[in-house]
C-alpha cells in the first residue's frame, strides 16, 4: 500500500501492516486446474466462494472448505488446493507485518497478542453465516475497487477494515474465552451494538436474530441492552435505520420508499409513522425543512 502505513502492535515491538502486490483479489478456478505445493512468507486469509475446495498441507489430512469458508493461512506453512466443484471462487487477501528494519514477521497468528499455544495450527477455519459471508465480501470487493483505483490512503483503511474483519470472525470465540467476564453487561452491549452496525440495513435484523449470533436468550439480552442504554434493542435498531435515513434524506435524491427500504424498513408507512414520532416530521418534510432536493421526493 502506498501513502499510508497501519501499524499494529504487538509484545515485542511495531510492524506495518503491508499487502503483498497484487495479493488482494478474487479469482475462479475450475476443475481441472492443479495448484504446485508453493509456500510464502505472508499470511493469506481467503474467502471461499461459489464451490468449495480441499486444502493439502504435507503431513495434515486433507482439510474440506466448503462454500463460505474463511481461511487463514500461517506464513510459510505449505499448501496446495485442489477442487470438486465446476468452479470455485477465492477472495484472498495476502500480507506481511514489517518492521522498520525491514525484516518479517512469521510468527503464527494463533502466537500474536502475547497468546501462548506453543505448537499452534498451521491454519484457521471458519465456516461462516451468509450474512457474514455477504458482508465480508462486501468490504473485500470495497478494498479491490479502491486498490485498483491507485487511493492509496482510502485502500489502507479498507485494508485494514477488511483484515480486522477476518480476524474476529476467525477468532472470536477464542478471544471471548480470554475476557474475564463474559457476562458482563459492557461487552454484551458492545457486541450487540457492533451486530446492528454491520446489519441494520436488512429487514430481518431483530432481537431473535441477535440472541442467535450471540448464543443467548433474546429476553435476556433486551434486559441487559434496556437496564444499561435505558432503551430496548428493537429501539435500538429503529433509531440507527432512522439515523441513516436522516443522512439519506439531506444528502441523496432517492425517493422516500427507496431510503425505506434501504434502511431496512418493509414497509413505507411504517417508516414514515417511525420518523415522524421521532423528528415531529414526515420524512418529506424533513427533507423540505433542509432544503435538500425535496422535488426528488415523489
Amino acid at each position: 500500500m502506498t501513502n499510508s502505513e497501519i501499524t499494529v502492535e504487538v509484545e515485542w515491538g511495531s510492524w506495518f501492516l503491508e499487502i503483498e502486490p497484487n495479493r488482494l483479489h478474487h479469482s475462479r478456478y475450475p476443475q481441472s486446474h492443479r495448484f504446485d505445493t508453493h509456500r510464502h512468507p505472508a499470511y493469506h486469509l481467503i474467502l471461499i466462494d461459489r464451490g468449495g475446495c480441499t486444502l493439502h498441507i504435507p503431513d495434515l489430512a486433507p482439510v474440506e472448505c466448503p462454500v463460505r469458508s474463511l481461511l487463514l493461512l500461517n506464513p510459510l506453512v505449505p499448501h496446495r488446493f485442489s477442487f470438486e466443484a465446476k468452479e470455485c471462487e477465492h477472495n484472498s487477501c495476502i500480507w506481511r507485518f514489517r518492521n522498520r528494519d525491514g525484516r518479517y514477521l512469521e510468527k503464527p497468528l494463533q502466537q500474536l497478542g502475547g497468546r501462548c499455544e506453543k505448537q499452534p495450527a498451521p491454519y484457521l477455519l471458519q465456516v461462516l453465516s451468509p450474512v457474514q459471508a455477504s458482508a465480508y465480501l462486501r468490504m473485500h470487493r470495497e478494498a479491490e475497487t479502491y486498490l485498483h483505483a491507485n487511493s492509496g490512503f482510502v485502500t489502507s483503511l479498507k485494508c485494514f477494515r477488511l483484515w480486522t474483519l477476518g480476524l474476529e470472525l476467525l477468532m472470536e470465540q477464542s478471544w471471548r474465552q480470554e475476557v474475564v467476564s463474559l457476562e458482563s453487561g459492557d461487552f454484551l452491549i458492545e457486541r450487540i451494538y457492533r451486530l446492528i452496525e454491520d446489519n441494520f440495513c436488512y429487514s430481518w435484523l431483530n432481537v431473535s436474530y441477535l440472541a442467535e449470533e450471540l448464543g443467548k436468550n433474546g429476553n435476556y439480552l433486551n434486559t441487559v441492552f434496556s437496564a444499561k442504554e435505558g432503551i430496548g434493542i428493537g429501539q435500538a435498531i429503529r433509531n440507527r435505520r432512522l439515523e441513516q435515513a436522516k443522512v439519506m434524506l439531506e444528502s441523496t435524491s432517492w425517493r422516500i420508499r427507496e431510503i425505506s427500504e434501504q434502511c431496512g424498513f418493509t414497509r413505507q408507512n411504517y417508516f414514515t409513522q417511525a420518523f415522524r414520532r421521532s423528528t415531529g416530521l414526515t420524512p418529506l418534510e424533513y427533507r423540505r425543512r433542509t432544503g435538500a432536493r425535496p422535488e426528488a421526493a415523489r
